[in-house]
């Protein structure tokens, strides 16, 4: 029951930011890592319906697929907090950091896609807290404030 108390929270707060995010939508034009970071978001709504219902676990997985591909795609991508960074060696550490937290998240999202593919309901439940804390922590050093 606590799982699914917290699935239920952890969705909520998602939804509320992806609501915000929503309202800022057309007040700037998005950059790539935008974009690609919004295709990700997308596919994580659906997930997360889906993951409450291993018989959704298929579609889930396929979802989870999509954000792997754009997750990828945005490991090579510079951050817009990049260019406040002062200094070669400031802004060297900054998209190192950057691209080790993007490449733990495909790993992350891949040991998801395999929960899910598996039917493991525990491991994909597990692997989605693990997904929300890099999330934050990946948002909170790399994304505007005023994005979140």
């Amino acid at each position: 029951m606590k799982k699914k108390t917290l699935l239920f929270l952890v969705a909520s707060l998602i939804f509320s930011s992806q609501y915000a995010l929503a309202q800022h939508h057309d007040d700037h034009e998005h950059t790539p890592l935008e974009e690609e970071m919004e295709h990700i978001g997308d596919a994580w709504k659906l997930v997360r319906r889906a993951v409450r219902n291993p018989d959704q676990f298929p579609a889930a997985a396929e979802q989870v697929e999509i954000m792997i591909k754009h997750a990828k795609k945005s490991i090579d991508m510079e951050p817009s907090l990049l260019a406040q960074q002062e200094g070669d060696a400031a802004k060297k550490k900054f998209i190192e950091g950057y691209k080790k937290g993007m490449k733990h998240t495909v790993s992350l999202l891949e040991e998801l896609h395999a929960a899910l593919k598996a039917g493991d309901a525990e491991k994909a439940s597990a692997t989605i807290d693990k997904i929300n804390d890099a999330r934050k922590k990946g948002h909170k050093a790399y994304k505007p404030e005023d994005e979140d």
